[in-house]
């Protein structure tokens, strides 16, 4: 029986990741900036000559081969980000645009398991959401091919099937995807116009009164406002989810004083598996009264995982509450990280907008999360300081 090679230059992993930083200027490394890499790299060499020695023909690796071989071998399980710019190659591309901006998420056991698929997310922001989703599931597609998942006539691999070949033929297809119809990103339901719901306490009483009881749990979010709130923050709460209401009109529903269901589409590639075979999920919001001094926070609808996992899995019933668990780290995850981030906005309907389209991201752990918004700051930071 063959021993499997302990020798991490060797690895695919190590070696494909090696070949794209080669390839495309790397601006970032798990959110840390590959400036601040190599100088760490140096310090390590100064305080222990040795440490990078165990590596094979460690003296030709470079700064960042070094800190791709300490970190895989530190934590194998864990994804690797990359952040990457790159200038379209074609002389006469059409569009306004220096360079795509992106982040790459490599997976832990990618290449050798192949339903471990690497994603990007594109980060520049003069590229309208809804095109910069096309070139991400324009990725995807190549992906597939080069996995063997799918046969495409219209795209042909450049150089091989690994990471640099994917990102090169994202290269050389680029045009195509940004000239699709731009995508809607999220699409509500729309119903005959309605004047802007009224969230006055007594009309949303009105409509499930029973149901107050059941809502009980919720009194430890409540003790945060009992106390007299200011008028003008009570003003600017109504007029923030009167807008929403308004504009999102029959995908956007008062549960309660402080309670919203919105139906939200899930996209392709954007969210976990299971919650995609819903199509759409219902996603509670709750908006505190002293909006938007404070945080919302958000949930799924009772028992919403266990019903997919009733539904459409297969396995035994130990894998199911396996499985259940995990859904509801999700669902845990995703509200701890929309508590935690910086929208930029006080818009409801940009913050659900924009939570639809990065579900994905807010699912992960604390530590994941954080590191990629570091990524997003420290790319744009490089890219004020930063000449090419």
């Amino acid at each position: 029986m063959s021993k499997k090679s302990t020798d991490l230059t060797k690895s695919l992993r190590f070696l494909q990741v090696s070949k794209l930083m080669r390839a495309f200027k790397t601006v970032t490394i798990n959110g840390i900036s590959t400036k601040s890499i190599i100088k760490q790299v140096k310090e390590i060499e100064s305080d222990s000559p040795n440490h990078f020695k165990c590596y094979k023909n460690h003296a030709r690796l470079s700064y960042l081969q070094k800190y791709l071989l300490d970190y895989i071998k530190s934590k194998p399980e864990n994804l690797i980000y990359l952040s990457l710019r790159i200038k379209p190659s074609d002389p006469e591309f059409p569009y306004d645009l220096e360079k795509l901006n992106i982040n790459l998420t490599i997976p832990s056991g990618f290449p050798e398991d192949k339903s471990q698929r690497p994603k990007i997310s594109v980060l520049n922001e003069d590229i309208l959401r809804g095109f910069a989703y096309n070139v991400e599931v324009g990725f995807q597609r190549i992906v597939d091919i080069a996995q063997g998942a799918l046969k495409d006539d219209e795209i042909t691999l450049v150089d091989g099937i690994g990471l640099a070949s994917m990102i090169l033929t994202l290269d050389k297809y680029l045009e195509l995807f940004l000239k699709q119809e731009k995508k809607e990103t999220i699409k509500f339901v729309k119903t005959k116009k309605k004047s802007p719901p009224v969230t006055s306490t007594k009309s949303q009483q009105s409509v499930q009164p029973k149901q107050q009881p059941k809502q009980q749990p919720n009194t430890s979010i409540k003790t945060n406002y009992k106390p007299k709130v200011d008028p003008k923050l009570l003003l600017q709460r109504k007029k923030l989810l009167e807008e929403m209401c308004y504009k999102l009109n029959g995908s956007v529903r008062p549960l309660k004083e402080e309670v919203y269901r919105a139906t939200i589409p899930v996209l392709p590639n954007t969210a976990p598996e299971l919650w995609k075979l819903n199509g759409d999920n219902d996603l509670m919001l709750t908006v505190p009264q002293t909006y938007p001094m404070d945080k919302i926070s958000v949930s799924l609808r009772n028992n919403f995982n266990e019903n997919l996992v009733v539904k459409h899995c297969q396995e035994d019933q130990f894998e199911k509450v396996k499985i259940i668990k995990q859904y509801k780290k999700y669902e845990k995850n995703m509200n701890i990280n929309v508590r935690s981030y910086d929208f930029g906005t006080e818009n409801l309907t940009v913050i659900l907008n924009y939570l639809t389209n990065n579900i994905d991201k807010f699912v992960l752990d604390a530590e994941s999360f954080k590191k990629y918004n570091d990524t997003v700051k420290i790319f744009k930071a490089e890219m004020v300081s930063t000449e090419c």
